[in-house]
């Protein structure tokens, strides 16, 4: 196994849409580095957070009948009728 085999085994893959993002946070983040060494830092989280956020991972969509698939991560908390908001008087 080479080394290029083992990088794109560890790390999930980015989607494309992501590069012009993660590219400017990663330019403003050297252009504040220029100024303040604690601008670097927090640009560079933020940098860190900009590609976690465009990280596209396999997903494998499970086939039951019983089950209700979202398009997004995370966890349905509560499935029934919504409550109107109370400013229109609707509710």
């Amino acid at each position: 196994m080479s080394l290029v085999d083992t990088v794109k085994n560890a790390f999930v893959p980015i989607h494309r849409e992501g590069y012009p993002f993660i590219a400017a946070f990663g330019a403003a983040t050297l252009f504040l580095g220029y100024f303040s060494s604690i601008l670097f830092w927090i640009g560079l989280i933020l940098t860190a957070w900009c590609v976690y956020f465009f990280r596209d991972p396999e997903r494998v969509t499970p086939i039951d009948d019983r089950l209700v698939v979202s398009p997004a991560d995370g966890i349905i908390s509560a499935v029934g009728p919504p409550v109107p908001p109370r400013e229109p008087g609707l509710g």
